[in-house]
């Protein structure tokens, strides 16, 4: 379980950085459409369609902010119960609610728009949290392996 736990930190760290690609990915494609010529309004917004190609960016954001990383943060709390990792528990339980504040930010965020910049603040956090949390099992092994050679001796 130490592994799944290691390896569900990591993924969650993984998924923050495809978040950050596939929204810049978007913006920058809905720029270059709307300096084309393109019009950007409620009726295109409402007709969700595939008006610029980099539409896919704002998609892949969606699901895997709203599926994929919320999932993945659940797997690592089940498993930091079974890890034996001293914290485990608490930073798993900490990305996921980092995950938490991060969806309900950005759903937030079209009706006050200043929930964004906190959206991509939280984003920061919760990359920090999982990096933590991965990095436990690292710093668990390596004080088992002293306990280890200490009572050799």
């Amino acid at each position: 379980m130490v592994a799944v736990y290691r390896i569900s930190a990591i993924a969650v760290m993984v998924e923050v950085a495809i978040q950050s690609m596939s929204v810049v990915f978007g913006i920058a494609g809905q720029g270059k459409w709307i300096q084309e010529g393109g019009v950007l309004d409620k009726a295109v917004i409402e007709a969700r369609e595939f008006v610029f190609p980099e539409v896919i960016g704002y998609l892949i954001h969606g699901l895997n902010g709203t599926i994929l990383i919320p999932l993945t943060a659940l797997i690592l709390l089940v498993s930091s119960f079974f890890t034996k990792v001293p914290g485990a528990v608490k930073w798993a339980s900490l990305v996921l609610l980092a995950v938490a504040v991060q969806i309900t930010l950005g759903m937030s965020a079209s009706g006050l728009p200043v929930l964004g910049a906190l959206h991509g603040l939280n984003a920061l956090l919760l990359l920090g949290a999982a990096f933590y949390a991965a990095r436990l099992v690292r710093r668990s092994r390596t004080a088992d392996q002293g306990d280890r050679l200490a009572s050799r001796a």
